[in-house]
């Protein structure tokens, strides 16, 4: 046997010793060979499946940011087409049983919402319940400043082919400080192609998609964006499916109900505080604002009479009766420093 069969023959050695040795240790810990293994692909559960066949069938709400190139009037023609924030509309409604406070929000596949704890924090700190016109100037106020944004950044790509602009000049310089910050901490991230960087297109993408979902946003105060329901309404041709948020908002059970709302009940629409109490009344919420409250509260707790309480005095504690007692002899000693008073 030469040295080179030797070589061979000891390395089989090893490799069949090395295999007994990962059978036993799987045999005792995996229970091999009677081992499935994991599927190829997961198995999805009817439930899902009807969902993603459900989502698949909602339209898209259409926007675009930036938008297409059509321009239709002159200075698109000279600044490109502007884009316009475009909300998704939600709906109030009043119905005889499903009271006052009901919406529904057009369904779309690229709908989102705040999450409940942070629509719940909105509700209860900033006092935003039924009017969302606060939020929703902050969203569009969001929106322009992204789309304002993107137009430096846009701009400031355009400087690269003018060679004869020095853009770390006045008043080129400002431009420089609003924008490349982005740039350099996303240039890393960007490749380079033919000696161009990416960067840039790579934060206009990402600025422009995070000012785009701003359209996709919608607010469901007083609910929660979890109680919504999935309804059908009849639209202008055809049947069309809406988020339904309807009834008692789940968090006017569990926190107290504004009470500027509930002022605006008492005083303006008695109706929907009617409604409250006749349907809700056995919950324990104070639907009345807290004025009303606070006058029922002193009307069952006012202070009795004296004569009525000289029954109850035989009741008090002799510490309590010694007590008085010595402060009206200090008080008898102060006006009448000589005893006097035992005369009277």
């Amino acid at each position: 046997m030469t040295l080179a069969n030797e070589i061979i023959y000891r390395k089989l050695q090893f490799i069949d010793i090395l295999e007994t040795i990962v059978e036993k240790v799987a045999t005792y810990l995996f229970n091999y060979p009677n081992v499935p293994g994991m599927d190829v692909l997961p198995s999805e559960s009817d439930q899902r499946m009807a969902f993603e066949e459900y989502v698949r069938q909602l339209p898209v709400h259409q926007t675009r940011t930036p938008p297409q190139a059509v321009p239709t009037q002159l200075s698109d023609v000279i600044f490109g087409n502007i884009p316009h924030f475009d909300k998704i509309t939600r709906t109030f409604y009043q119905h005889k049983t499903d009271g006052f406070y009901n919406l529904y929000i057009p369904d779309y596949q690229n709908i989102w919402f705040l999450p409940d704890w942070l629509s719940k924090w909105i509700q209860l700190n900033l006092e935003i319940t039924v009017d969302v016109g606060p939020l929703e100037h902050v969203q569009q106020a969001v929106f322009l400043a992204l789309v304002l944004f993107y137009f430096l950044i846009e701009f400031r790509v355009k400087l690269y082919w003018f060679l004869t602009i020095n853009p770390y000049t006045r008043p080129w310089i400002y431009l420089i400080a609003l924008t490349d910050w982005l740039n350099d901490w996303v240039a890393g991230l960007a490749p380079v192609l033919f000696g161009i960087d990416c960067s840039p297109m790579l934060v206009m993408a990402v600025v422009g998609k995070i000012a785009d979902s701003l359209n996709h946003l919608v607010f469901t105060m007083p609910f929660l964006p979890s109680e919504g329901t999935i309804g059908k309404i009849m639209g202008t041709d055809k049947m069309e499916t809406v988020i339904l948020y309807r009834y008692l908002p789940s968090l006017w059970e569990t926190e107290p109900i504004p009470n500027s709302l509930r002022e605006f009940w008492y005083e303006q629409r008695p109706d929907i505080l009617r409604f409250m109490k006749k349907n809700y009344g056995q919950l324990d919420i104070d639907f009345e604002p807290n004025s009303v409250l606070q006058g029922i509260y002193d009307k069952e707790h006012v202070t009795k009479p004296l004569s009525e309480n000289v029954a109850d005095i035989t009741h008090l504690s002799s510490n309590i009766i010694c007590s008085l007692s010595s402060h009206a002899h200090s008080t008898l000693d102060n006006l009448f420093p000589n005893g006097n008073y035992l005369d009277f």
